[in-house]
């Protein structure tokens, strides 16, 4: 196969940085004890930040000429912001129009009360961004979307779950019979931190319904999972599968600068590295913050 790479983005999450200006210190220190940093600025209004680093990430994958541009959760930070929506698509729409942009739902994206998932949540995202639930084919590789909301918290949209699962068992039953050379998942929730044994968290997939997505996994030999939600980057294995939790391009909550990350899927496997945004966001930690 002749190699090619892609552009990974996550919670570029318009709306975000403004809506954290406003919280107190005690809410702060409330996020930190529970392992997010937040840096104290004056408050604002608007979308600056995550305008400028947007642009700045579209501008790079115009410039570099990627096969396609993900975009792995978190467009907005409210799910019934208009305008945080448009601002996403208004920056998105810089796009060089041959290169193809994939959306998946992340939380604030199709939550209702962006965590659960409605349906009338369901419905609104899929009316703007499309499917929540996918595949696509390059190159003798086979992608596969999937909605982490959903199979985090199914209660509420009922056979929406099960829908999935068939999909998804589906989609990877076809993609060995074309004889793929890899599979290569995107979702939103990473599937774990560590391993899929680990205990329940507000950053993963429950286990409950975890642990039968990675036996699919594991069956049909799925390369990778690239994710987002976390805000920061995380690398973890599972016999040779890597779960990839990229950085924000929007606000990071932990040591790691606004970002993308730059894939590579070639004939022995793939490779992939994290790059800063000049007009992105530093950690709570950069010294620049502090006085």
């Amino acid at each position: 196969m002749t190699a090619f790479n892609f552009f990974q983005l996550a919670d570029t999450q318009f709306g975000m940085s403004a809506s954290l200006s406003n919280r107190s210190d005690a809410q702060i220190a409330d996020m930190a004890s529970r392992g997010m940093k937040v840096r104290r600025v004056a408050p604002f209004e608007g979308f600056g930040p995550e305008t400028a680093a947007f642009e700045e990430a579209i501008a790079e994958a115009n410039r570099l000429k990627p096969q396609f541009v993900i975009v792995c959760g978190d467009m907005v930070n409210d799910p019934d912001s208009s305008d945080e929506r448009a601002e996403v698509l208004r920056v998105a729409g810089q796009l060089d129009p041959s290169i193809p942009i994939h959306w998946v739902a992340g939380n604030h994206d199709i939550g209702a009360d962006t965590i659960v998932p409605t349906p009338a949540s369901v419905e609104a995202y899929r009316d703007v961004w499309g499917d929540d639930y996918f595949s696509f084919q390059h190159g003798g590789t086979s992608f596969i979307v999937l909605d982490t909301s959903v199979m985090d918290h199914p209660e509420q949209v009922p056979g929406e779950l099960e829908s999935q699962m068939r999909f998804l068992e589906a989609e990877l039953r076809a993609a060995r019979k074309r004889d793929t050379s890899q599979i290569i998942v995107f979702t939103h929730y990473p599937f774990f931190l560590d391993n899929p044994d680990e205990g329940d968290g507000y950053f993963t997939v429950a286990k409950e319904r975890r642990l039968p997505v990675i036996e699919l996994f594991r069956k049909y030999g799925v390369s990778a999972v690239f994710a987002g939600h976390w805000h920061r980057n995380h690398y973890a294995e599972d016999n040779g599968m890597l779960m990839v939790s990229t950085g924000p391009v929007g606000f990071p909550l932990g040591d790691d600068a606004s970002g993308y990350r730059i894939v590579e899927v070639h004939d022995g496997g793939l490779s992939h590295e994290y790059h800063e945004l000049l007009n992105g966001q530093p950690p709570a930690g950069n010294e620049e913050d502090k006085e």
